[in-house]
């Protein structure tokens, strides 16, 4: 947990919040950590920095200028930082085009060295870039939204330089589920059938929910990727839709992580890679956003058992005149998953099981941080401590916890401050985080 009386408060500059793109954040193996974000001038930035010494220069690289008509969080970049060193970063210019586009370092973790703007063309307009590796396989993952309404899978055996052709693998259908958010993630490996030489396996929890006011389904199903590309059931029975086929998931075969009562609905807003698997989500009456409160879903016992309710978050982030939930998101939460002390990273990490949350919200008085804890598995969560408290007649808010995937507890946790308006260009925002340096 921070220690506030000891952590030092730095600011990433004019970064503009996201959406829920995977990877945002990441700490590499050289015990570095690198936030990749875009600007309210559209460009793309990478940014690395020494979390255990305030003496380590930090150094930050803008990838490119997209030169949108605004600055839009459809953009907002997905980053891999390899086991060998080599660092990709995917991005997309949302409604300038039908392509993706990435950079690769040429050197290990160079920030530095990035290899020339390649590009990715898909047949419509393709948006929210989710990249990963796959060590299993010695390969890319690439996940995107194509259409508005359908998830195309590309992978890479070459680090970039080939990619397969696309392959539908979620398609919306008339009032259905098209957002998609997935994390990679390591699980033990069950001790019978095969078993890896380090009892664990990598795969994907992924969970999909559709638009709070347009989708007739105002629902949050889930389900697993393993890393030959088989969606398996929640207990981990594969189910013979497989990636690499073509298969398209039968929306309705997927399990319900929580399904929302008649007149209301739902945000999604994260999904952990942690164990016990969990989701966080509010859920509000709609058009009215005063009753927004948020949630936890764990899996446990063969089912998702959703928590008690945790906080109100108090009020939509854009003006009360959006009260339907359809142009904005609410405060943020984020899942803690870390490794420990600052400058470690395991090679072969054990899988993480945290109590911990993030909640971004605004309690009647002020716009704050607060991390939650749970000690009875998840049914309940009571506060622990407000990392950050801004009062209302400042006009700043705050949201967008974010979780680096390692964490380290030098810096467990950063979140975006300022103004926001949805889709304007007319917002300005910076990442804050307190970084507990040991010198």
């Amino acid at each position: 947990m921070i220690d506030l009386t000891r952590a030092k408060e730095c600011r990433i500059k004019r970064a503009n919040t996201d959406w829920w793109i995977h990877e945002q954040s990441m700490v590499g193996n050289n015990g570095m950590t690198y936030i990749v974000y875009c600007t309210d001038m559209g460009e793309i930035h990478i940014k690395e920095f020494d979390a255990k010494c305030s003496r380590s220069p930090s150094r930050d690289v803008c990838l490119c200028r997209l030169n949108c008509n605004y600055a839009d969080e459809h953009n907002a970049p997905s980053v891999c930082v390899m086991e060998n060193g080599t660092i990709v970063v995917a991005y997309t210019g949302h409604g300038t085009g039908h392509a993706l586009y990435y950079r690769v370092t040429e050197r290990p973790y160079d920030i530095l060295s990035f290899g020339p703007v390649q590009k990715l063309e898909y047949a419509e307009a393709v948006t929210y870039a989710q990249l990963f590796e796959n060590t299993t396989r010695g390969e890319l993952w690439l996940f995107a939204r194509v259409r508005g309404v359908t998830w195309e899978f590309r992978y890479s055996k070459d680090v970039g330089k080939s990619w397969s052709d696309p392959t539908v693998f979620l398609e919306s259908t008339k009032g259905g589920l098209f957002y998609f958010d997935s994390h990679r993630m390591l699980a033990c490996t069950a001790q019978t059938g095969k078993q890896d030489t380090h009892g664990v396996r990598e795969q994907w929890l992924f969970t999909v929910y559709g638009h709070p006011r347009i989708s007739q389904d105002h629902s949050i199903r889930s389900g697993i990727f393993d890393a030959d590309g088989n969606l398996l059931t929640m207990d981990g029975e594969k189910t013979g839709v497989n990636l690499y086929e073509g298969d398209k998931i039968d929306l309705e075969s997927l399990v319900k992580v929580y399904d929302s009562p008649d007149g209301t609905t739902v945000r999604l807003l994260t999904t952990a890679p942690t164990l016990p698997y969990r989701v966080g989500f509010a859920s509000f009456v709609l058009d009215e956003p005063e009753t927004i409160t948020y949630y936890s879903a764990t899996w446990r016992n063969g089912k998702w058992n959703r928590s008690e309710p945790i906080a109100s978050g108090g009020e939509f982030l854009a003006p009360v005149t959006m009260r339907d939930g359809s142009q904005t998101y609410l405060g943020g939460m984020n899942y803690y998953y870390g490794v420990g002390e600052a400058g470690l990273h395991p090679n072969d990490p054990a899988p993480t099981c945290t109590n911990r949350i993030y909640l971004a919200r605004f309690d009647g008085k002020s716009r704050v941080l607060e991390s939650y804890l749970s000690t009875d598995w998840g049914k309940s969560y009571r506060l622990e401590t407000t990392i950050r408290s801004i009062p209302l007649e400042k006009g700043i808010k705050i949201w967008r916890p974010v979780v680096p995937i390692y964490a380290q507890d030098n810096l467990p946790v950063y979140w975006h401050e300022g103004m926001y308006g949805a889709h304007t260009g007319g917002w300005q925002s910076d990442i804050v985080m307190y970084v507990e340096h040991d010198d």
